[in-house]
């Protein structure tokens, strides 16, 4: 006696159908107008499912480019300031600043001492810069010197 395979079959709604035949089942898949798609093979018996598969597929492929888009690290904005920057410049990179760190980025300032400028001045300007970001928290703490550069990381609330 030959042994046919069984199949578990779920129909295009989701209610299952029971345990049948591959053939009984692809002749029902036929009847629909739709296929027959395994969908549980590890199972015992294997369970399939009878639904339209260029949809399913498209859902799929649905599912994957919105779980990548989601996925997705958020970028790191820097804004680099100087100790003589001017009061409107200085304003207006802060007004962005705040807008990445709305939109869900990172930001991180910096501020560049170029040859002569005083590390005093860079200091007051540094902490005048990051007077407008109290109500965030960064990610360092403290402020990180490193030679002629100041910089801090902000992240997003």
């Amino acid at each position: 006696m030959i042994k046919v395979p069984r199949v578990f079959v779920i129909d295009a709604e989701g209610k299952p159908l029971g345990e049948m035949t591959i053939n009984e089942a692809l002749n029902m898949a036929g009847k629909a107008d739709l296929d027959l798609v395994e969908v549980g093979p590890k199972a015992t018996p294997p369970v399939c499912k009878i639904i339209d598969f260029a949809k399913y597929m498209y859902l799929q492929k649905k599912k994957t480019r919105a779980n990548r888009k989601a996925g997705k690290a958020k970028a790191l904005k820097e804004f680099r300031f100087s100790p003589v920057i001017g009061t409107g410049d200085m304003e207006r990179k802060i007004q962005r600043a705040k807008e990445y760190l709305s939109k869900g980025h990172q930001v991180r300032l910096f501020l560049q001492r170029k040859g002569r400028q005083s590390q005093e001045l860079a200091k007051s300007k540094f902490e005048e810069v990051l007077s407008y970001f109290e109500d965030y928290e960064s990610l360092e703490g403290k402020p990180k010197f490193a030679g002629r550069r100041i910089s801090i990381t902000f992240k997003p609330k």
